[in-house]
């Protein structure tokens, strides 16, 4: 006889139902959508996969414990960060770490995180500048700029300048070593192929490439110099404003128009799109942002798998981005269908839990007596439900 481990309120599992009938409609609806996907085809020029060159290439990742630690003092957390490459056949590696605990939200342990990791691609740039390393590609997991980049620079003396800081100092190692970037993006929330179709697509970018490629085939969107001004009106009219869409773009162009306050606010934002994208690709403070604007958009579908990828290529060593891609796609893992070394460099960064526990403990075993409640708990009821 079969037995529960866990018992399930009747009226949670009534609500879940229903829940699960009702998602599974909506995702039935977007079989329909597919044919529209399918004929962006032929706005863009789609390719197959070359023969892959050999490169030496590096991968640097970050990563911490999550969820972060509520404790009475702010979140904790372990950050671990480092890189892995193969140069000449022979790989290279590298980890070290930090402690996060910071009274703020745990969408900064994220950026802190980010930062530790562009700042260690900074340094291993610099290496490869001085003659120290050989590298022709450096892979980043995720998008290659970090928020509120490449949109706008970060306020100066505000809480994110370290942001433009950081940025800079990888640009400029890549320009003065010659390595080619790529940004691999797992997680994919841009609607950037919403440019191709005119409108705003209901779907991701991955999901929408999908239905655009097939096995071994990629295609170029364009340069973020190009790209962005054309998605800014799409996004802010129609992906965030809905029914005000046309009275927003009157808006925009100056032109009188009867808004509610979200609607004015993103009025203002399509607005001030180019003035600020402006202001980044020509920043005299962080000259090496400029190249932002050279960052290509391109999406691939493995060999032998189902789903795209969507990668960002700053083409600094000239490799030309054909190459670039070729390479990403032959070095497809079969389990996770990124590229081999991300999932090398991701599985060696990884921070557990039980870690984390271990490094509080050790931090609390130096902490004055009269200072310890500041590593208690907030949510001792939660704290309980994760270690029973």
């Amino acid at each position: 006889m079969e037995t529960l481990e866990y018992w399930l309120e009747p009226d949670l599992v009534i609500a879940l139902r229903h829940e699960v009938d009702r998602h599974a409609e909506r995702i039935a609806r977007l079989q329909r959508l597919l044919e529209e996907l399918r004929s962006l085809r032929e706005a863009v020029e789609v390719r197959e996969v070359g023969k892959a060159p050999a490169l030496d290439v590096y991968a640097v990742d970050s990563s911490y414990g999550s969820p972060p630690l509520e404790l009475v003092g702010g979140v904790f957390t372990v950050v671990a960060y480092g890189y892995v490459g193969v140069a000449g056949g022979v790989q290279d590696r590298f980890l070290t770490g930090a402690l996060y605990f910071s009274d703020s939200k745990e969408a900064d342990v994220s950026r802190f995180a980010a930062l530790l990791e562009r700042r260690l691609a900074a340094r291993l740039l610099e290496a490869k500048a001085r003659g120290e390393k050989k590298m022709d590609l450096l892979l980043i997991d995720g998008e290659l700029s970090l928020h509120p980049l490449p949109f706008n620079l970060a306020v100066r003396g505000g809480k994110y300048e370290e942001v433009n800081k950081a940025m800079d100092r990888l640009l400029r190692g890549a320009a003065a070593a010659r390595v080619s970037i790529a940004a691999v993006a797992k997680r994919v929330r841009s609607r950037y192929l919403s440019v191709l179709a005119g409108r705003c697509l209901p779907v991701n970018d991955k999901v929408a490439a999908t239905a655009m490629l097939g096995p071994g085939e990629y295609f170029v969107l364009g340069k973020l110099r190009d790209v962005l001004p054309r998605w800014a009106p799409i996004h802010y009219a129609e992906c965030e404003g809905g029914p005000e869409k046309e009275a927003i773009l009157r808006c925009s162009r100056g032109e009188s128009a009867k808004l509610s306050q979200r609607g004015e606010r993103l009025c203002r934002r399509i607005a001030e799109f180019g003035k600020n994208f402006q202001e980044v690709l020509s920043s005299t403070a962080y000259p090496h942002l400029r190249l932002l604007g050279d960052v290509v958009v391109a999406y691939y579908l493995p060999p032998g798998h189902r789903t795209a990828v969507r990668v960002e290529v700053l083409d600094a060593g000239d490799l030309g981005v054909d190459n670039i891609i070729s390479f990403l796609a032959s070095t497809t893992s079969t389990v996770t269908g990124y590229p081999q070394i991300l999932d090398a460099v991701d599985q060696y960064v990884r921070v557990s839990p039980d870690l984390v526990e271990a490094v509080l403990t050790a931090l609390l075993s130096k902490t004055p007596e009269s200072l310890t409640h500041l590593m208690w708990p907030t949510n001792m009821q939660k704290r309980l439900s994760g270690r029973f």
